[in-house]
């Protein structure tokens, strides 16, 4: 949100009209909007940290062979390390590829909110370079889209501010300029790098980013249209791994149809929380999440609070908000410590309205994942078979799921084919209806 404040900023020092300084801002939302299609590839082939990959991947400069290897060095532990090194050679034919999935999934969102043909444009060339070293296309110059242009700046800025201060972030945009920015966007920054980069630190960094949007803001046609893009963002959660592809999409439906039978319950309310129950899904590296064998204390401590960073990212949109106190607690049975008696939902939610449901999973066959060991009994994470349903005391029982179509694979699909896939089933049993309006 830092580089979105900046980026709209430069573009505005720099004359841009409205239609073209509102691409910038929806582009620097979007940029890495679709980065989680291939969390499981990296993590697979960079030590399974894909988290830690692309927050020190970030800082450096990709074009240039010893830091990209320092990089490498830098991942992994014994003889993974040495695998790790052992893809230099490999590797940017690799970063192409995922750059490419990464980018057509981010662009695809824009698609589904509805945004300008332009900011899709330019999340495609979210990992291009000014002189043509980046990927996945090898654009070069003003080829790179305008808005990317921009964003790629500011990114820059506010990643290096983050790590080394102001002085490190000035070093950097002037350092890359030329190579991975355009020139003539860095030296709008260079003219004022303190002054930018205090503008972009506001007290409150959302509330500033929803002041800044330039022109009259847009909206959402209806309730379809926004169900839509709620979907969208939760189909490309699920690409966090292959094994959860459709999992939101799944409990959504599911959790929407039981709504629909009970008293009182606000069934399209229900729905929406399963859509974006696992958004804070993504913040917790794919290796832990594919990890067929127990988690180690620390790793089930970022497992149970991922349900806690969904419900705070839905928490600040009025509009999202009261779909927080559900989306938190869709896996408060099986998150739940079983040391601590009560420590699963309030006693006033019925259990059964916090455990996800089973669903319908490409994944493959594999052990369920456990918790750590305690002196009282461990909580077992329910397999495909079983519905997970919490107990009184907060522990998690295993009760016969009805049977569900085999819809196992040989191997986990591709991230494109698995967006495709999800993209798929938002138009299946629907009515078609026109694209939303702005």
């Amino acid at each position: 949100m830092r580089a979105c404040l900046l980026a709209t900023e430069l573009g505005r020092r720099a004359g841009l009209d409205e239609p073209r300084h509102c691409d910038v801002y929806y582009t620097a939302l979007m940029r890495y909007a679709g980065c989680a299609a291939t969390s499981h590839e990296m993590a697979a082939a960079l030590g399974g940290d894909d988290v830690t990959v692309r927050s020190r991947g970030d800082l450096i400069d990709g074009a240039r062979p010893t830091e990209a290897l320092r990089l490498l060095a830098g991942l992994g532990h014994g003889t993974e390390r040495l695998r790790i090194l052992g893809r230099m050679p490999s590797m940017p034919k690799f970063i192409a590829a995922g750059a490419r999935a990464d980018c057509e999934v981010g662009a695809d969102l824009t698609r589904r909110l509805n945004l300008p043909a332009a900011v899709g444009r330019a999340v495609l060339d979210g990992f291009e370079r000014f002189d043509g070293k980046g990927a996945p296309e090898g654009k070069a110059g003003e080829d790179v889209a305008e808005p990317a242009r921009y964003a790629a700046v500011a990114y820059t800025a506010v990643m290096f501010d983050a790590v080394g201060g102001a002085a490190a972030a000035a070093e950097m945009v002037a350092r890359w300029s030329g190579r991975a920015l355009d020139p003539a966007i860095a030296a709008i920054y260079g003219d004022a790098p303190g002054e930018l980069l205090q503008l972009s630190s506001p007290d409150d960094v959302w509330a500033a980013v929803v002041d800044a949007e330039p022109g009259s803001g847009r909206t959402f046609r209806d309730a379809a249209a926004l169900d839509d893009a709620l979907a969208g963002f939760g189909d490309a959660t699920d690409l966090k791994t292959p094994w959860f592809q459709g999992h939101s999409r799944g409990v959504a439906q599911l959790a929407r149809a039981a709504a629909e039978r009970l008293p009182g319950m606000d069934a399209e309310l229900v729905h929406r929380a399963g859509l974006l129950h696992d958004l804070g899904r993504v913040a917790v590296p794919t290796g832990i999440w594919e990890r067929p064998g127990p988690l180690r204390p620390e790793e089930w401590e970022l497992v149970r609070l991922h349900p806690y960073q969904s419900g705070r990212i839905l928490d600040r949109s009025p509009v999202l908000a009261p779909l927080g106190p559900v989306a938190s607690r869709t896996t408060s049975a099986w998150t739940a410590p079983a040391t601590r008696p009560g420590s699963g939902p309030p006693s006033s939610t019925p259990p059964r309205a916090c455990s996800p449901p089973p669903t319908c999973s490409t994944r493959s066959a594999r052990p369920a994942r456990t918790g750590p060991r305690s002196g009282s009994p461990r909580l077992r994470r329910c397999s495909p078979a079983s519905s997970s349903t919490a107990t009184p005391s907060g522990r998690c029982s295993m009760r016969p799921a009805l049977r569900r179509p085999s819809c196992r694979r040989s191997r986990p699909p591709s991230p494109s084919a698995s967006w495709r896939s999800c993209a798929g089933s938002s138009q299946a049993g629907r009515s078609a209806r026109s694209p939303p309006s702005s």
